[in-house]
């Protein structure tokens, strides 16, 4: 683990994580326009703060689908933080918690703008998959799944 990093379950209302998925979407929004599709987090959505030094720097969530599939919602890491390894850190952190939750596979949907992302979940073992609703209409969406072991 990086040092000084933290992982600290959140409730999807803390005003730390709120302010970073604002960010998130802002930066989704001066990519593809404000025309895209605003998909709220489902509540069960578990939600996961990664602090570096108690400085708040990136989020993911976990969206149970089904009982054997889970969704990547909203992993996002600030732009003077990125090139650390802190993505890959809390995509690892969700993958291991989907585990134990007994999920078999995760999905998520990410841009054809986001060649970092991309290159994040194909690293990881994720590969392409048809798009799933509210993406199917998108031209801009991609979307991947990994079994998990």
């Amino acid at each position: 683990m990086i040092d000084g990093a933290v992982l600290h379950p959140v409730a999807p209302t803390d005003p730390t994580l709120v302010a970073l998925t604002t960010a998130q979407q802002a930066e989704l929004a001066a990519l593809y326009g404000e025309d895209q599709p605003l998909v709220t987090p489902h509540p069960d959505t578990a939600f996961t703060l990664l602090l570096v030094d108690g400085t708040p720097v990136g989020c993911i969530g976990l969206q149970p689908v089904t009982s054997e599939l889970g969704e990547i919602k909203r992993l996002y890491v600030e732009p003077s933080s990125r090139g650390w390894g802190l993505s890959r850190l809390l995509l690892t952190a969700v993958e291991n918690q989907a585990v134990d939750q007994g999920l078999t596979t995760l999905r998520l949907e990410t841009g054809t703008e986001q060649h970092a992302a991309i290159a994040l979940y194909t690293g990881h073992g994720y590969q392409p998959i048809p798009a799933y609703p509210p993406f199917e209409d998108e031209p801009a969406s991609l979307c991947f799944a990994k079994l998990l072991s």
